[in-house]
C-alpha cells in the first residue's frame, strides 16, 4: 500500500528569472512605408547603402531597366557554327591531323555553342531604382524583378511629394 506523500509548498517564485520582459515603445516619428532588399523608406527619408536622404530633398525618382548586351554571344554562335563547324569537319577526314586534336576541337565547340545558348537562354533585364537629389543622382536599389522596382519607384515619389507639402 502507498503512503500518500505531502506536496511542498513554495512561495511564488519566478520559474523563468532571466526572461526578457517586453516593453511597449512609443510610436515612432516616421511611419516606416517600405522595408526590403537592404531599402528602408520612411514617411521623412531614404536609407539605402548606408546613406540616408531626407524625401524633401528628392526631386525625382526614376527605374531604369537595363538589358544585357547580346551582341557578342550572337558573334560567338554565328563564328562556332560557321567557321567552326567547317574546320571541325576538315579536321576530322584528314589523314595528318591527330586525333587528339579533333576531340578538343570537338570540346571547344560544343562549349561555345551550348554556351552561347545558355546564354541566350537565361538573359534577364536588371532594373534601378535612381533618386534625384540636388547633390546628383543616387542608385537606391539595383534587381532583377520590374515589379519591386516599379513599386519602390512609386512609394519613393508619393512620399517625397507629401513630405514637400507638409514643409
Amino acid at each position: 500500500m502507498m503512503k500518500p506523500q505531502a506536496a511542498v509548498l513554495l512561495p511564488n517564485v519566478l520559474v523563468f528569472p532571466q526572461r526578457p520582459v517586453a516593453v511597449a515603445q512609443p510610436p515612432p516619428a516616421e511611419v516606416p512605408l517600405f522595408q526590403a532588399h537592404g531599402v528602408l523608406v520612411t514617411s521623412d527619408c531614404v536609407v539605402a547603402r548606408g546613406r540616408t536622404q531626407p524625401l524633401a530633398d528628392v526631386l525625382r525618382v526614376e527605374s531604369i531597366r537595363h538589358s544585357p548586351s547580346l551582341r557578342p554571344v550572337l558573334a560567338t554562335l554565328a563564328l562556332s557554327m560557321s567557321v567552326g563547324l567547317p574546320l571541325l569537319s576538315a579536321l576530322s577526314v584528314a589523314a595528318s591531323a591527330q586525333r587528339g586534336l579533333y576531340e578538343a576541337g570537338l570540346v571547344l565547340l560544343a562549349l561555345a555553342f551550348f554556351g552561347s545558348i545558355a546564354r541566350l537562354l537565361f538573359a534577364e533585364d536588371s532594373y534601378q531604382v535612381v533618386v534625384h537629389t540636388r547633390d546628383g543622382a543616387w542608385r537606391v536599389l539595383a534587381l532583377q524583378e520590374a515589379r519591386t522596382s516599379t513599386r519602390l519607384t512609386a512609394l519613393i515619389q508619393e512620399a517625397a511629394a507629401s513630405a514637400v507639402r507638409r514643409r
